[in-house]
């Protein structure tokens, strides 16, 4: 009887000693009418062994109230929930074939609250602005993601580190540490080439009536909606569904600056993922993988040995490569290019230059450089 005496006044005297604390400050655990008392649902005595007071392990006591049919009447009394207690179903989200494994719900939740919401406008609910993170310690979800997916990481699992592919100093990348580089023609409202996106707008429960959050997904990648990697897959509004979320599909496909994407995507079937790398590109314009490190399954080097992707600025291009048994060396886009995508200069001393403008034609400068840091 003293324990639960001690814990109820131990929990009056939080909202005693700190009027002013909102519930952004201590989370929706503490929200009116989720939890019956404000400690004794997770916490008791001196706790479970290793654990910081808790009636049972952290991602189990977590569980018994995140599952379907929680907040039933009997169940929810039983659980130290109040009437107003809607929790969401993560266990549901758990048994998908694709989940956020080796994270424990600690490791990205502060279960007491994140704090206060430091430099951030808005709810972090809308489309194209920064989410706060849901840990203390991090201000925004990206940051909290590179804690583990970043160049902090110990996981020894992940390809590359995907902080260094969001680098603001990249020739392209998409925006989720900084605003992007140029104008994105085919970006759908209320999304501007000024807007900010986040891990969980493309990595997030694949149906939109449950949970939000990386916690578990049918599609790989752990994705909110479907992104078609395999070649031969017929081009549809459902197959890149997740590019479309964001991307006007007609303007991708008929009157964006690449002018042959309906040639590759739909009449070729040839998966986005082989060219661009949605997170960035180190050496690269549009995302383009082919100057990175990494090896391209399906896509090898041109006759001349060369596997590239030259490109100065929006409207223009090269590539060299073999991709589908056609040799690129180079075929492209732009004033150096023919309709066909055949270079205009029969001499190959002219080839290192297709991809840029021509001779007399000084290109714009990338947004934030100087002009004579541009390339020659």
């Amino acid at each position: 009887m003293y324990r639960l005496s001690f814990l109820r006044t131990a929990a009056a005297a939080v909202f005693l000693v700190a009027p002013a604390v909102s519930a952004v400050d201590l989370g929706k655990h503490f929200e009116p009418g989720k939890l019956a008392e404000a400690c004794t649902p997770c916490h008791e005595g001196h706790g479970a062994a290793r654990t910081p007071m808790l009636k049972s392990e952290s991602d189990v006591m977590c569980i018994a109230c995140h599952q379907a049919g929680a907040a039933e009447p009997g169940r929810r009394e039983a659980l130290g929930m109040d009437s107003g207690a809607d929790p969401a179903d993560i266990r549901g989200e758990m048994v998908k074939p694709v989940i956020h494994r080796g994270a424990r719900c600690v490791d990205c939740h502060s279960v007491h609250g994140i704090g206060r919401l430091q430099g951030l406008t808005g709810t972090g609910l809308d489309l194209g602005r920064q989410k706060p993170s849901p840990k203390r310690g991090f201000p925004t979800e990206a940051s909290l993601c590179l804690s583990c997916h970043g160049t902090r990481s110990a996981m020894v699992s992940d390809p590359h580190d995907i902080g260094l592919l969001f680098d603001s100093r990249n020739p392209s990348f998409h925006p989720v540490l900084a605003i992007g580089v140029g104008e994105v023609p085919s970006l759908l409202p209320p999304l501007t080439s000024d807007s900010l996106i986040n891990c969980s707008d493309c990595h997030t429960n694949d149906d939109a009536r449950g949970a939000r959050g990386p916690h578990g997904s049918r599609v790989p990648g752990l994705l909110g909606a479907d992104y078609s990697i395999q070649d031969g897959q017929p081009e549809s509004e459902s197959s890149y569904a997740l590019c479309y979320q964001c991307h006007d599909r007609t303007v991708v496909l008929d009157s964006d600056p690449f002018p042959y994407h309906r040639m590759h995507v739909a009449d070729q079937r040839t998966a986005c993922v082989l060219c661009h790398d949605a997170h960035g590109a180190t050496a690269g314009r549009a995302l383009i993988r082919f100057n990175e490190p990494t090896a391209i399954t399906g896509v090898l080097a041109s006759s001349s040995g060369r596997l590239e992707y030259s490109s100065e600025a929006a409207g223009m291009g090269g590539c060299y490569l073999t991709c589908h048994g056609v040799d690129h060396n180079p075929l492209g886009y732009g004033p150096m290019f023919t309709a066909e995508g055949r270079p205009r200069f029969a001499d190959p001393g002219h080839d290192r230059n297709l991809g840029r403008y021509p001779a007399g034609v000084q290109a714009p400068p990338r947004p934030g450089t100087r002009p004579d840091d541009r390339k020659d």
